[in-house]
């Protein structure tokens, strides 16, 4: 991976976690608070008594030090390259749609398995966005070496599908801890669709600027612009070829 420059989204999403997180600790242990009670994502409170806020500040909140480090580290990592490219305004969308999207994934589980009777345990973490950065960063920098279990090196692209592949058999077949994973596959899927719908309405709005009599009857590759990180940023329909020299495709 190339060095790593901390980009100014990714700062304050940092910053933010890390402070709540202190004030979770210090209201907790020394002044009997019920932070996460609040601002986590509890389904009975958010269906029974509408807080509809938790969708965004459970996003915040985390359970443990291991937990937000795991986190944090990952956004560090990924979010700055994908901030850097992509743009700030950009990433925050991507970032946010994942997490609250991941949100009512987790909240539609719950309702699934157990019907009427909601859960009153919080759901915490930016692990469902964090998935969602994995999901493009997998696709984007597909050939790139990352650290599975931060011990096996594999391609980016194996390792995202990795992932989802242990989300999915956690959420089908393992009803108690699977519904916390639903958050995590939510995320990836929901980003991979955002990535797609971004594609597809780039690839519209090119067309619709051509003109009917200029309309080439081959279009440019969805997953092209994806691959070669064009969603975010000015593209040139030269050809409508699907490749493009000495860029990593995803298999």
């Amino acid at each position: 991976m190339p060095a790593i420059r901390t980009t100014p989204a990714v700062r304050w999403l940092l910053i933010s976690g890390v402070a709540l997180f202190l004030l979770q600790l210090v209201g907790d242990s020394f002044f009997g608070t019920q932070i996460l009670e609040w601002l986590g994502l509890v389904p009975a409170l958010f269906f029974e008594r509408h807080y509809y806020w938790q969708a965004v500040t459970y996003l915040f909140m985390h359970a443990d030090l291991f937990h937000i480090l795991f986190n944090l580290l990952i956004l560090w990592m990924i979010g700055s390259e994908l901030e850097a490219q992509w743009g700030t305004r950009e990433f925050l969308k991507y970032y946010f749609t994942c997490g609250i999207s991941a949100g009512f994934f987790y909240l539609a589980v719950q309702m699934f398995f157990r019907g009427t009777s909601v859960s009153m345990i919080p759901m915490v973490g930016s692990s469902g966005a964090i998935y969602g950065l994995l999901v493009a960063y997998g696709i984007i920098y597909s050939e790139r070496t990352m650290l599975f279990m931060m011990v096996f090196p594999m391609k980016a692209k194996h390792f995202v599908l990795i992932l989802a592949a242990i989300e999915f058999i956690a959420t089908v077949f393992y009803t108690r801890a699977g519904i916390a994973n639903a958050a995590h596959l939510g995320g990836m899927f929901v980003g991979f669709g955002y990535l797609l719908l971004k594609a597809y309405m780039r690839i519209r709005s090119k067309q619709r600027k051509l003109g009917p009599g200029r309309r080439r009857t081959r279009r440019p590759s969805h997953l092209r612009l994806i691959v070669n990180n064009e969603l975010f940023k000015d593209f040139e329909d030269d050809d409508g070829d699907d490749t493009r020299d000495g860029k990593p495709t995803f298999h």
